[in-house]
């Protein structure tokens, strides 16, 4: 859409007329006395100056883009930029074997063209979340470019047992023991593929599949995208972290198994915003939305992010032992 410029009547405020004759007013957050008092402040992520009540929403949200498009009235400012704000040296971390005390959850991503996708992640008694484990069957797994369209098909019932498998006492990775879930997380569409395949159940779906099978019960996913987006980034935001020797370290929250989740670090460090080429920008405005790629994974993340990831601790086993004196306990 095409303006013109037709005054500026204060500080921090322009007006516009649009080519339909509709005058639009800017309304920025200098005009507003208060927020623009105090001396200015070097932001180094927008690499400009801005007042203290400025710097300091900005330094609260983790995507410089969000702030861009949120406070300096720039529409167009995502466009292009990554979705997720991945620091590897703060998030990737090397594998290592799941305490059986932390809490664990699964999520999946079921789709009726491509494989569909899992993701284990497990909350540590401090609040972290550790992604320790992926599944997605794919002949293009953790290597950039479009899914073959002759790619491999397996069956929910192949799915649900490479599930089990890799929960179970049998994985060398359990160290012998099975993994107990706390919450599994699912994309309700599942409830929408599959209707009508079979004759004489039509309203079984995707969904009652998996849980036949034995794999359930399941919580519906919160599917709010922008929020979602906005919750993994959070999750993602390194802090300063103080290490064995004194020294600190920037580390988020969320820690992701380098080794062994390759498809969730290339999607994030791939998923972006749309852009819009110079004679596209001309006829339409930016949407905001990203775009439509492999994004299986990060979006089952999403789902995660939004489930409530709380560490709960185990309940301990009930026992008939009474101690000698009365009041005291171990």
């Amino acid at each position: 859409m095409s303006t013109t410029e037709v005054e500026f009547p204060h500080q921090g405020m322009r007006t516009w007329t649009n080519e339909h004759g509709i005058r639009i007013l800017e309304l920025h957050y200098s005009a507003d006395e208060e927020k623009n008092a105090g001396e200015k402040v070097w932001n180094e992520r927008q690499s400009k100056w801005l007042s203290p009540w400025a710097d300091q929403q900005e330094r609260t949200m983790t995507d410089p883009a969000a702030y861009k498009q949120e406070y300096e009235i720039d529409w167009a400012a995502k466009m292009g930029t990554l979705l997720y704000q991945l620091e590897e040296e703060a998030t990737l971390e090397p594998s290592f074997s799941i305490p059986e005390t932390w809490t664990r959850y699964y999520g999946l991503d079921p789709h009726p063209v491509v494989p569909h996708a899992s993701i284990w992640a497990a909350i540590d008694p401090w609040g972290d979340c550790w992604v320790y484990r992926e599944l997605w069957p794919s002949r293009a797994y953790g290597k950039a470019g479009n899914v073959p369209e002759d790619d491999k098909r397996f069956t929910i019932e192949d799915y649900v047992n490479a599930v089990k498998y890799l929960e179970s006492d049998e994985n060398p990775e359990n160290e012998g023991k099975p993994e107990r879930i706390f919450k599994r997380v699912i994309d309700y569409a599942a409830r929408a593929f599959g209707q009508g395949m079979d004759q004489t159940d039509p309203q079984r779906n995707f969904q009652d599949r998996f849980e036949e099978c034995g794999l359930y019960p399941f919580e519906d996913a919160i599917k709010d995208h922008e929020t979602g987006i906005a919750s993994v980034n959070y999750w993602l935001k390194p802090r300063q972290v103080e290490q064995p020797d004194g020294s600190f370290k920037p580390k988020s929250r969320l820690h992701i198994f380098k080794d062994r989740c390759p498809e969730l670090i290339l999607q994030l460090k791939s998923n972006r915003y749309q852009t819009l080429t110079p004679l596209l920008a001309e006829r339409q405005d930016p949407t905001g939305k990203p775009v439509a790629k492999r994004n299986h994974m990060t979006d089952i993340l999403r789902y995660l992010c939004m489930a409530g990831l709380d560490f709960i601790p185990q309940q301990r086993k009930s026992t008939n032992w009474k101690p000698i004196i009365p009041g005291i306990a171990y």
